[in-house]
């Protein structure tokens, strides 16, 4: 969501930055993807209602784009709460999207789709990245092998991809990926 609102709508203003945070990105790991875009039907964004300033919200919004980690994450929410009252659900899901973008990452996807109980993935274009040859590839296959019903990987117009059945939440979406890299035991 915060991509898709850097690219779409304030463009712009993210030019600069951007620049700068792709070339940060290429300097990252070999083995997962550099950036992952999340696409859902499921509302992710500061309200105007809980941050009026149009400039506060955006650079609320990169601050966010920019965190890395979990303590990162968790001190920008404490600081939004202390600075503007407890934190509605829409800013909590956004800040889900965030965790869900990092594991995407971490699992050599591109983009996520999440719409319809479904969630989609399109790992890394290029097949001889060395995330396919290491072990974050390795879980993803294991993970399909033990829950073929719930997870698929397939060929796509020469794009392969990964389908995650009965996912009605980002909560749900990240559980599911969790399990995937290890960081959850399958239920």
């Amino acid at each position: 969501a915060v991509r898709e609102l850097k690219d779409e709508h304030f463009k712009e203003l993210f030019a600069d930055a951007q620049e700068g945070s792709h070339s940060l990105a290429r300097g990252s790991r070999r083995d997962q993807s550099d950036d992952c875009i999340i696409e859902t039907d499921l509302t992710m964004l500061i309200p105007n209602s809980y941050v009026s300033e149009t400039a506060e919200r955006l650079a609320l919004y990169r601050r966010l784009d920019d965190i890395k980690d979990e303590n990162e994450l968790q001190a920008f929410a404490n600081e939004v709460q202390d600075r503007f009252g407890p934190i509605p659900h829409e800013v909590e899901e956004l800040m889900e999207g965030i965790r869900l973008r990092w594991l995407g990452q971490r699992m050599g996807l591109e983009k996520m789709v999440l719409k319809n109980g479904d969630l989609r993935g399109t790992f890394i274009a290029d097949q001889q990245h060395p995330f396919f040859s290491g072990d974050g590839f390795q879980a993803v296959l294991r993970a399909v092998q033990a829950q073929p019903k719930r997870y698929k990987v397939y060929e796509k117009s020469g794009k392969l991809k990964i389908t995650v059945a009965a996912v009605k939440n980002l909560g749900e979406a990240k559980r599911a990926l969790e399990i995937v890299v290890g960081v959850k035991e399958s239920v």
